[in-house]
């Protein structure tokens, strides 16, 4: 897989042999592995668990976010945890859902306030990430869905490639990005409308 920007973080997870080893891992393991009784157990215990993390910087809301699990997801939100903790990488919990293309747990993330345009150690966006692999549609689409689509489509990361170069270049979303990034700046730009009234006054100020 291809992931523009030199930080990918594919291999990053790291997995301890024995998860039950101790409180850190336990609590990571719960999260990566939809155990929620497991995980409230051992945040009840020992609440700063939470904030865990292990020797790349995933905490137990980037391994739920990875592994897809909105339940788990939604529970370590409510007990706070950081939405917007990073990797040593610097992936937020939304890199790591938009790169699987968990849909669902971008959506749940981004509805809790995590931030689309936040950048890693590599200057991709999430954005970037869902470009430049064949397997992530839904999440484009859901990332699609915002207001500032048509700047994050055009951001660069490090490597001077904005998620719109990437899906042209190595993914199969170029015709997605085409017709998005003229059709939203047409629309916003008010030179657009169903009603010709409207048009008509728009073409004549």
């Amino acid at each position: 897989m291809f992931v523009s920007g030199w930080d990918d973080d594919d291999e990053g997870v790291n997995s301890a042999s024995d998860p039950k080893a101790n409180p850190i891992d336990h609590v990571l393991w719960a999260a990566e592995n939809g155990k929620l009784e497991t995980l409230k157990e051992l945040l009840q215990k020992q609440p700063g668990l939470i904030h865990a993390q292990d020797s790349d910087g995933y905490t137990p809301l980037h391994r739920a976010a990875y592994s897809n699990h909105v339940e788990i997801i939604s529970y370590l939100i409510s007990v706070g945890a950081k939405i917007h903790a990073k990797t040593q990488l610097g992936w937020t919990p939304l890199h790591s859902a938009c790169n699987w293309n968990n849909y669902i747990a971008a959506a749940r993330l981004l509805a809790a306030g995590a931030n689309p345009a936040a950048v890693s150690d590599g200057e991709q966006t999430p954005m970037h990430l869902a470009a430049a692999i064949s397997h992530c549609k839904s999440t484009l689409l859901i990332l699609f869905l915002r207001d500032d689509t048509v700047d994050l489509a055009n951001k660069l990361n490090n490597s001077n490639e904005s998620p719109a170069m990437l899906a042209q270049g190595h993914g199969i979303y170029g015709p997605l990005f085409e017709m998005l990034c003229p059709s939203v700046s047409y629309i916003k730009s008010l030179a657009f409308t169903c009603n010709p009234y409207v048009r008509y006054g728009v073409n004549n100020n």
